[in-house]
């Protein structure tokens, strides 16, 4: 690990630590005592996931640390009641991969593998509801703190970006189950200075980001229209980037390789509306973009600045 990655690392867990520890010294009554979520330490290589096999349910605080040498993420889904990881993997990831390798080997073209997508794929697949959220897009060297509200059930780990050699990091070793149990964490979410709204139409937001340690709810308020789940990123730019290039990169059929266009710093993975993740971020002074992987070109985007 970087001298920079530690220091980040640190940094940002006792960041976090003391903003959650606030809302334990504000509750004096017992009746309404409450524990903070779990904070669960994620370190990403390249190419896996070093991470508990096992979780308790309720709201858990995701800090993971890419200590990789390109972008990484950590989406959650939750499979359905019957399904196993072993289930995802021959009926979704194995005939994905297939058809995606075909793509990109020139066999198919850009819509004619979209529209055999749908054929290959098992009815019970609906990612636009099976996701529970994650840390979302982080860069070399930084930490994501993400929170989420974990279910019981089977779970599968996934990160799909691409290196560059054209090979998605799912097929390299980032797919991996995860057990989330009956028993509870108890954890109340954190509390939120800052909150954003995704909807088909874009992004709202409510308060306002400023320099150091900011805690973003982050809400869906609507069904997607298309193939994934809503899900918002967080983005560093220098003043001369496009974006339109970050949100071309962002394309999860020909993008995501690396070099990246934007510094990443985190954000909340694929979420189903009606539910919320709380994302954790320590920001320095300049100029930001929140932006949707799945939805960037239709106006899911908000640009802004940190003075």
């Amino acid at each position: 690990m970087t001298y920079r990655a530690i220091i980040d690392r640190v940094a940002i867990t006792l960041l976090v630590l003391a903003s959650f520890a606030c809302q334990q010294a504000e509750i004096a009554a017992p009746e309404r005592a409450a524990t903070t979520p779990l904070v669960v330490e994620v370190r990403t290589t390249d190419y896996a996931f070093h991470a508990p096999g096992e979780l308790p349910s309720g709201w858990t605080t995701l800090s993971m640390t890419n200590e990789g040498n390109e972008p990484h993420f950590l989406v959650l889904w939750l499979l359905p009641e019957g399904k196993s990881y072993d289930d995802f993997v021959k009926e979704v990831y194995d005939p994905f991969i297939d058809l995606f390798g075909r793509y990109k080997s020139g066999d198919l073209g850009r819509d004619e593998m979209l529209a055999q997508l749908g054929g290959v794929l098992p009815e019970w697949l609906n990612l636009a509801e099976m996701g529970r959220g994650g840390p979302g897009f982080v860069s070399p060297g930084r930490t994501a703190v993400t929170t989420v509200d974990l279910a019981p059930g089977n779970y599968v780990m996934e990160c799909y970006m691409v290196n560059a050699e054209g090979q998605p990091h799912n097929k390299l070793g980032m797919l991996r189950p995860l057990t989330v149990t009956a028993a509870s964490t108890g954890a109340r979410p954190p509390e939120a200075g800052v909150e954003l709204a995704l909807s088909n139409s874009g992004i709202s937001v409510s308060g306002k980001l400023g320099p150091g340690t900011n805690t973003v709810k982050v809400t869906v308020t609507e069904a997607p229209e298309g193939f994934l789940g809503h899900d918002v990123h967080l983005a560093r730019l220098d003043d001369d980037t496009p974006i339109e290039k970050v949100i071309a990169w962002m394309d999860w059929v020909d993008g995501l390789d690396p070099p990246s266009p934007a510094e990443f710093r985190g954000g909340a993975e694929q979420v189903p509306a009606g539910y919320t993740s709380y994302v954790t971020v320590d920001l320095d002074p300049g100029r930001y973009v929140w932006i949707s992987e799945a939805y960037g070109r239709q106006g899911v985007v908000e640009e802004f600045r940190v003075e």
